[in-house]
C-alpha cells in the first residue's frame, strides 16, 4: 500500500481561486466525533488541504485497488498498472489544491488515472509494445481483474476480459466505468474529458459488440 509521509505541511497550488465554504457548526461536531476512516471523501479533502497527511493516506486505502482494477483493465497489464497507480496518487497529492469541488475526488482521482494509462498506451504503441490506437484495443487479459456485478459467475470472467479487450479502448474504458466501477455517464463523461452524448454511443455501441464477441 502507498503511504505518504511528509515533514512538512502540503503546499496548496492555486488556493486562490478556492470556493470552499464552510460546513454548518452542528456537522463539524458530527465530523469530529467520526472516526477518519469513516469520513465522507469531500472532508478528507478539507482535512488534506488543510495540511492533514493522514486524512491522504485515507483517501489512498479506499481507492487504491479500484484505481489499480481500473488500470488493469485499460492497459491489460498488471505490473505496469501498479506502477501507475502509484504514479496517479502522488499525482493527486501534488495537485489536490487545484480540486475545487470536494465532492468530485472520485471523478477527479479517475480523470488522473484516465490520462495515466493513456499517456502510458502512447508510449506502448510507440515502442511497438502493444497494438494500440483509436480503434483497436488489442492487450492481454488479466486473471488478477476485479469482478463485475454483471457476470459474477467465474467460467464466464475469461470470456468477458478477452471480449473486453477486443473492443476500441474507448468503449472498453466506459464499460469498465460504467459496471465494474459505478460511475454514471456524466461522471464518465468528465474523466474522459467529453460530452455525455459521446460517452453513450460508446457505452452502447461497445455493449452490442461485446454480445456479438461473446455469442460467437
Amino acid at each position: 500500500m502507498l503511504v505518504f509521509r511528509a515533514t512538512k505541511k502540503l503546499k496548496k497550488k492555486n488556493t486562490p481561486n478556492q470556493t470552499f465554504s464552510l460546513p454548518p457548526a452542528s456537522l463539524e461536531v458530527k465530523l469530529a466525533a467520526t472516526p477518519i476512516s469513516d469520513r465522507p471523501d469531500a472532508s478528507l479533502v478539507r482535512d488534506v488541504l488543510a495540511g492533514r497527511l493522514d486524512a491522504f493516506n485515507v483517501l489512498v486505502r479506499r481507492w487504491e485497488r479500484r484505481v489499480y482494477s481500473y488500470l488493469v483493465y485499460v492497459t491489460g497489464q498488471p505490473e505496469d498498472a501498479f506502477d501507475l497507480s502509484q504514479e496517479v496518487f502522488v499525482s493527486a497529492y501534488a495537485n489536490i489544491g487545484r480540486l475545487r469541488k470536494p465532492e468530485v475526488f472520485r471523478q477527479w482521482l479517475f480523470q488522473i488515472a484516465h490520462n495515466a494509462a493513456y499517456s502510458h498506451l502512447r508510449k506502448e504503441r510507440g515502442r511497438g509494445d502493444i497494438p494500440w490506437d483509436a480503434d483497436s484495443h488489442d492487450v492481454r487479459p488479466s486473471p488478477r481483474i476485479m469482478d463485475g456485478a454483471q457476470w459474477e459467475r467465474s467460467e464466464s470472467k475469461l470470456l468477458v476480459q478477452k471480449a473486453l479487450a477486443a473492443l476500441p479502448v474507448e468503449q472498453h474504458e466506459a464499460i469498465v466505468l460504467k459496471f465494474y466501477q459505478g460511475f454514471n455517464f456524466d461522471e464518465i463523461a468528465e474523466i474522459q474529458s467529453c460530452p455525455v452524448s459521446t460517452i453513450k454511443t460508446r457505452f452502447y455501441a461497445g455493449l452490442d459488440q461485446l454480445r456479438k464477441i461473446l455469442k460467437s
